[in-house]
């Protein structure tokens, strides 16, 4: 099976930046997201490549030092190559009080580790953004499961963040779908987030969008993972 490693890619695999669940087929690449609750589970068990975090809908004020604590330890293995997903979501439970706590406190340990994060943002992008600013956080920035609106998206790029598309995308009616044409091609990711949508689909419709191959595609994605990898 391959592996992610800090060089050119062969053979432009299909790159999956987030992905839950283990199903993979030999020509994917997938940075698998795991919760802090299970941490133990997987670092130093699990083959490939990982992203951990605290995730904003499990932030519980009983347990917070814990969990952060998991993540800063874990964040410090070789598998760990991104923290996340980690963000605001102003439809979880936790107020947004301790959500910004907790995910300014995880981009503190990302610039320890000097890791990007994989951003989870429900209805709160312009707070991430001045919280990461204001944090001076200098390394790469992917917001997941991207289905805004232009502005949204434009307001993002500017930053210098990645957008990561997934099942949106198949949808024609999606805001995914309506302005991925538009997404400059340094500046994007593929996923399938939590479905069970062949990573080849996304990038196939991805391809039917931007008017080119599959094949050139997954070029433009490997060139944006070896940028978007932590330094060696």
């Amino acid at each position: 099976m391959l592996n992610f490693a800090k060089k050119t890619l062969p053979q432009l695999p299909y790159i999956n930046i987030h992905k839950h669940g283990q199903n993979q087929s030999e020509d994917e690449l997938a940075i698998r997201s795991i919760f802090a609750s299970d941490i133990h589970e997987v670092v130093g068990k699990r083959k490939g490549s990982l992203s951990i975090g605290l995730h904003p809908w499990h932030v519980d004020e009983r347990n917070i030092d814990e969990q952060l604590a998991l993540v800063e330890e874990a964040s410090k293995h070789d598998s760990v190559i991104a923290i996340g997903e980690i963000g605001l979501d102003r439809l979880a439970s936790a107020s947004m009080e301790l959500q910004t706590k907790v995910f300014t406190k995880q981009l503190e340990i990302a610039t320890c580790v000097q890791k990007p994060l994989i951003i989870h943002c429900v209805k709160v992008h312009s707070e991430i953004v001045s919280i990461i600013n204001k944090a001076k956080f200098s390394g790469k920035v992917i917001f997941h499961g991207f289905n805004q609106n232009i502005q949204i998206a434009e307001q993002l790029l500017k930053n210098g963040f990645y957008l990561s598309f997934g099942q949106a995308l198949l949808n024609g009616n999606s805001n995914a779908s309506k302005i991925f044409q538009d997404i400059p091609e340094d500046q994007f990711f593929l996923e399938t987030d939590e479905s069970d949508i062949d990573i080849r689909e996304i990038y196939k419709r991805a391809a039917e969008l931007k008017n080119t191959g599959v094949k050139n595609i997954k070029l433009i994605v490997s060139q944006s993972y070896n940028r978007f990898l932590p330094p060696a």
